[in-house]
């Protein structure tokens, strides 16, 4: 086995399998595997990966390399963070291939420190000082065990209690600062929660990131999590998700609540399925983090007009995002801990498996705003209103139930709802200029990319390459392309993976090294007939184009006026281009 770490971490880890876990949607399309990609929404799947080559690539927005590639940007990691990651998954022992930077060194001090203040909280609520907080939890009917698997803590009342601690154990005033836990004063170092029941918010790699802190008694605000730091970002974490993570894909469901205590109580009845948004609206980031995981997701809703606008405005994200979803709320405005704790379990897996799909919810809440029986102007509004809806779900079969309940509900002609949607879902400007961009960064065109995509598939046969030019090239870039795969190919002439020799020797580039090797070849590929092909095709095109140059010259010059080179070049050119005619 290669002795180079990240070369056995690609010989022990299938890159579609490990993706597997990030995009639950891969299906086999030939020898790739495809699915809507991560990293951008659409609703055409356009992302791509190789086992035979250990490749990623999507098609969309561009995104592509190798398992280091992938996880560095769907986990935010630094190369060595994603190394050590791959290491331990792999069963390999981890060693740093290069030096740590110095935003690697800060990013492991804090999480250092997080995981102290954690453990310094935790030992706050198990102490004698703790009795206050351990009659909240009490109370909340949440057990030790349940305490200790969450790793609840409890903050003094003292404004400098984990500063002095944190300090004695070697760290700064500024790594309490960066890491959200102080505040910095002319005094020095306050600590930024007193008073409060903590809750760690730890991430779904199982990184403590920052901390959520209720308060004890009297005052506001009620809740208070971490401010946002390089380890911790709201909008991309799901509290619960670190041991929810399992439970969702043995449930096949996520349960969207709203707080901590939902959480915690949930897990503890049993639904371990449950997770919770920060104290932020659900996001884009949540919907991806989700999807890793499971296609179907209840969002649990307070059914005041908050919560009600919150579960729609959740669940258009939601599905935008390729997830099925449904929405329920408990009776009496309960809580879910309050419920479990009246009802029992099993009455709150019910009120789950009986929530409405979003087309329901969102059709009956439109009715219950209306009086009845429904005028003209009524239904105009309400097809128009839920068409846009309807417009966000991307699976057309789904699209087609929808509009055939909308139609029934309403009391409207199914085709009329269709009809809407159609003038809803259709936008031919920003279509066109998507295509656009995508046209006017194109680093090749199509039989470029032909081209250099069958030299890696078939680099022995570059040799039929050996007259092309930077001429037959539509920009310096392509040709650039095409001069890094010879320089490697001569450099690792039995290299059988040339697209990662090339991606070496121009690391710029190396997505678009990846694109190329993942780009299917015909199905009657011939590499000694397509490149050759291609190839005078190229030089073809190139001919013409120096043909152009040169007649404008000639033009420009007028008769009698043209120097005998350029008239010797011009035959030359002309000369070139009769092989191809003939």
């Amino acid at each position: 086995m290669n002795n180079n770490l990240t070369e056995q971490i690609k010989d022990r880890l299938d890159i579609v399998e490990f993706i597997r876990q990030y995009v639950p949607g891969l299906k086999r399309s030939g020898k790739t595997y495809k699915a809507c990609c991560p990293f951008h929404k659409e609703k055409t799947p356009s992302f791509t990966c190789n086992s035979e080559k250990g490749l990623f690539y999507c098609f969309g927005c561009q995104a592509g390399g190798d398992i280091f590639d992938f996880l560095m940007k769907i986990e935010n990691l630094s190369f060595n963070e994603a190394l050590e990651k791959l290491a331990g998954q792999a069963g390999l022992e981890y060693k740093p291939m290069r030096p740590l930077t110095g935003e690697e060194i800060r990013r492991a001090t804090l999480r250092k420190l997080l995981d102290f203040a954690k453990a310094f909280f935790h030992k706050n609520l198990m102490s004698a000082n703790g009795d206050f907080a351990r009659a909240y939890v009490k109370e909340r009917n949440l057990t030790k065990e349940t305490c200790q698997k969450f790793e609840l803590g409890f903050a003094k009342n003292d404004p400098t209690a984990l500063a002095k601690e944190a300090r004695a154990a070697g760290f700064t005033d500024q790594d309490l600062k960066e890491a959200g836990l102080c505040v910095l004063t002319a005094y020095g170092p306050r600590d930024y929660y007193r008073s409060r029941l903590m809750f760690p918010i730890i991430n779904q790699r199982g990184d403590t990131v920052g901390f959520g802190g209720r308060i004890l008694g009297e005052g506001e605000p009620k809740y208070l999590n971490s401010p946002e730091t390089v380890l911790f970002t709201k909008s991309q974490v799901l509290y619960g998700l670190n041991f929810a993570g399992p439970e969702i894909r043995k449930a096949g469901k996520a349960v969207l609540l709203e707080g901590y205590m939902d959480v915690i109580a949930c897990h503890q009845a049993g639904a371990g399925y449950t997770v919770a948004p920060l104290g932020t609206s659900l996001t884009e980031e949540h919907a991806r983090l989700l999807r890793r995981y499971t296609d179907t997701v209840i969002v649990l809703f307070d059914p005041d007009s908050a919560g009600i606008k919150a579960a729609l405005r959740g669940g258009l994200i939601l599905i935008e995002r390729g997830l099925f979803v449904k929405v329920a709320s408990l009776p009496d405005g309960l809580d879910p801990d309050e419920y479990i704790a009246k009802y029992g379990k099993e009455n709150f897996e019910e009120i789950l498996n009986n929530a409405q799909d979003l087309i329901a919810f969102h059709t009956r809440l439109l009715l219950s705003q209306c009086e009845q029986p429904l005028q003209a102007q009524d239904k105009t509004r309400l097809v128009s209103e839920l068409a846009e809806t309807i417009s966000k779900q991307p699976d057309e079969i789904v699209r087609r139930e929808w509009a055939k309940y909308v139609a029934e509900h309403l009391g409207v002609d199914e085709e009329l709802v269709m009809e809407r949607l159609r003038e809803v879902s259709y936008a031919p400007a920003p279509r066109f200029r998507r295509q656009q961009a995508v046209l006017e960064n194109a680093i090749a065109t199509p039989a470029e990319e032909d081209l250099l995509s069958w030299i890696l598939k078939s680099p022995a046969h570059l040799v039929l390459c050996s007259e092309l030019s930077r001429e037959d090239f539509s920009t310096p870039a392509a040709w650039n392309l095409f001069e890094t795969l010879v320089r490697a190919h001569m450099e690792h002439p039995q290299e059988a993976d040339l697209a990662q020799e090339a991606a070496k020797l121009v690391p710029a580039q190396k997505s678009e090294f990846v694109k190329l090797a993942l780009l299917q070849t015909p199905e009657d590929f011939d590499p000694a007939r397509d490149i050759a092909a291609c190839a005078a095709k190229l030089q073809q095109s190139g001919l013409h184009k120096q043909l152009q140059v040169v007649r404008r010259q000639m033009k420009q010059l007028g008769a009698g006026n043209v120097p005998p080179e350029v008239f010797k070049k011009y035959i030359e050119l002309q000369n070139k281009l009769k092989k191809y005619r003939s």
